[in-house]
């Protein structure tokens, strides 16, 4: 049996730096009158369940009690009690409780009881819960959200759908992140006026409880007033741009623009970011290009986001950056039509030292579920949606890897590529650079993506020949075992050779175009043909795989259009791919089809000019019931990262890396 621990009480008059005068009301009323005494804590070791028990005063005229968590966290009862149950207490942190009596308007002083749980939290969270109101069926907005969540993550097995009535299951253990969705028509402004019991102690309480361990949450219309509840930020940065009116019929297209600001040097473009993914960036609405969530229909206005000209900024160098410094956030997203820096919708506040979970807060009135009929732009609403939730269900202290070899120096595309690493990701506190002298540190809990990037002159064909370590016995069972687990791997170049070191495909299926020459001067265009194949029928078009996402699709190059990685310049001519007709593949109907079943992939990309079935340069290969990890692999030489002068298409080579990371993560 395990012990109880009984942790007692001291007088606030004797906690030092633990001093609860400074939540009391009156003190002169407060000495007055008795308080509570004997307070202990019961809790089993290894259990965050803890209650809390005293004695009441002995004199009359009680009428409440009144406790206090870590001398902020106030709750007040009109009832006399003598017991607290907390479900989830804070673990691995000191935490003080306080319980005072209460008379009337009179506070007694209070005795307060501290402990520290030593706990661990159990791995495998998975979950995604939605929170919504437990009147949420009066809202035709909230309906429609939740009927989409049942549907796409509560049938499927991903998610669960939690009220404030059912509030006990939200569980940091059961569910890596809670949306918080409210959209609701005549509420007064302020979190406490948010209906249905989410302003409830026991709900703010327990999303609290889940915040502090690290819990991520993604708050929607007016639950993003929650950020001042929860104690993200203060009273006085609360929305201030807020809206409940019943709305109209507008014909309009409403959505969200990712461009933020108007001032040279002061421009930040987050149209590439993980929340937009997949989505279409459509032009010729307003001044800039918009992520469109609604047509024509009828709109509620419900705007409930931050004016950042209405808290005394600074424009430091404007009130965005200004807001970011003070608030440790990022604005993701404004109006439509908004070009400078006056307002925020969309903010992605980053976990603190003091506040452990992410929150993701949506609070433009365009991002609306029900708008009277079909909506345009549903698909992009839902799609915009589902990347948010995946966002934050991503633990914020997971970074990318990129592996390359001890002697990356020596080439000038490998040391280009890890150089932009540094500045995209490590720089960013989103990646770490190894090599196989440091590769004990690829760890699956600390990183579920690794690129591995090798791209040489004058090395044989075969992984083994691999430089500078890559193919050492250290490195090779290292990137096993991270796959074994579930990790990923972008493998580009000379390093697609490794799918056969892995064990993801026979020897006698390795990439057999191979190139490592010096190469020369080129004046061609070069890139990828994302639409494979040429017999009716079996045309497999792959243009809008998420790899492609935000590119420009350049038409009048090749007999179809192309992704273009470099232009003008030095190439290397150093493709690591597969030729698919020298397998001895049964063409069933053609050998990408037959290769795609036999290997459990899929081809999206050859050649430029290749319009039939005979080459793979980017293969996605799936994860299998013998190999947990995902592989896009990308032997393209086409993809070069130093051709000795600038490369025009620099910006497209750097988004499709970003983006095959991103698919990956």
């Amino acid at each position: 049996m395990k012990a109880i621990y009984k942790i007692f009480g001291v007088a606030c008059m004797a906690c030092g730096l633990w001093a609860c005068s400074d939540v009391e009301y009156e003190a002169s009323a407060s000495q007055a009158v008795d308080r509570v005494s004997n307070l202990v804590a019961d809790y089993q070791d290894g259990s965050r369940q803890v209650t809390l028990r005293w004695d009441n005063p002995s004199m009359g005229g009680q009428t409440g009690i009144r406790i206090v968590k870590d001398d902020k966290d106030i709750m007040d009862f009109d009832e006399v009690f003598n017991s607290y149950f907390i479900k989830k207490a804070a673990v691995n942190t000191d935490v003080a409780y306080t319980v005072k009596a209460r008379f009337g308007q009179v506070f007694s002083e209070g005795q307060t009881v501290r402990f520290n749980i030593a706990y661990e939290k159990q791995a495998g969270a998975s979950k995604i819960a939605m929170l919504v109101a437990n009147d949420y069926e009066q809202s035709a907005d909230e309906q429609d959200a939740v009927a989409w969540f049942r549907k796409n993550y509560v049938e499927t097995g991903k998610g669960v759908l939690v009220t404030p009535a059912t509030i006990d299951e939200l569980d940091i253990e059961q569910q890596v992140a809670c949306w918080v969705m409210c959209d609701r028509i005549g509420i007064d402004k302020g979190w406490k006026n948010l209906p249905g019991d989410l302003a409830s102690n026991a709900t703010i309480e327990a999303l609290k409880a889940f915040a502090a361990d690290g819990g991520n949450l993604f708050l929607t219309n007016h639950a993003t007033q929650l950020t001042v509840a929860l104690g993200r930020i203060d009273e006085a940065y609360a929305p201030g741009l807020f809206g409940s009116g019943e709305g109209g019929p507008n014909p309009d297209v409403w959505g969200s623009q990712p461009i933020i600001g108007n001032a040279e040097g002061q421009i930040y473009d987050h149209s590439g970011h993980d929340i937009y993914r997949g989505m279409t960036f459509t032009a010729g609405l307003y001044d800039r290009s918009i992520y469109c969530f609604e047509g024509n229909g009828v709109k509620g206005d419900h705007n409930c986001m931050w004016d950042l000209n209405a808290y005394g900024l600074p424009a430091n160098p404007n009130v965005v950056k200004a807001w970011e410094d003070l608030t440790s956030s990022h604005v993701l997203g404004t109006w439509n039509h908004v070009v400078d820096y006056c307002c925020a919708g969309i903010i992605d506040f980053d976990p603190t030292t003091a506040f452990a979970g992410r929150v993701l807060a949506v609070g433009l009135a365009s991002y609306e579920w029900n708008i009277g009929g079909d909506n345009a732009y549903q698909s992009q609403l839902e799609k915009f949606t589902s990347n948010c939730l995946a966002y934050v269900s991503t633990p914020a202290e997971q970074k990318v890897v990129m592996l390359v070899a001890n002697d990356y120096e020596q080439s000038a595309d490998e040391k280009d590529a890890a150089e932009w690493f540094r500045q995209t990701y490590v720089a960013a506190g989103k990646g770490v650079l190894m090599t196989p002298a440091t590769i004990d540190e690829l760890d699956i809990e600390q990183s579920p993506v690794c690129w591995v990037m090798c791209d040489r002159i004058g090395i044989e064909k075969g992984w083994k020949n691999l430089p500078g370590d890559l193919a050492s016995n250290a490195t090779i069972e290292a990137l096993k075992a991270f796959a074994a687990d579930g990790g990923n791997l972008l493998l580009t170049n000379h390093a697609t050779q490794l799918t056969v070191a892995l064990g993801r495909i026979d020897e006698a299926y390795a990439p057999g175009l191979f190139g490592s020459g010096e190469g020369g001067p080129n004046p061609d265009v070069w890139g990828s043909q994302p639409i494979i194949g040429n017999a009716e029928g079996q045309i497999y078009d792959h243009s809008q795989h998420d790899i492609y996402w935000g590119m420009d699709f350049v038409s009048g190059l090749y007999d179809r259009s192309i992704y273009c990685f470099e232009g003008n310049g030095v190439k290397g001519d150093h493709n690591c791919m597969w030729d698919l007709n020298a397998y001895g593949l049964a063409p069933n109907p053609n050998v990408v089809k037959a290769w795609e079943d036999m290997t459990n992939s899929t081809v999206l990309g050859t050649w430029n000019h290749v319009v039939d079935y005979c080459c793979a340069g980017i293969i996605d290969f799936a994860p299998t019931t013998t190999f947990a990890g995902r592989i896009v692999a990308v032997g393209l030489a086409s993809y070069e990262w130093n051709i000795g002068e600038p490369n025009q298409y620099q910006g497209q080579l750097e988004r499709f890396t970003q983006n095959c990371i991103s698919y990956l993560k």
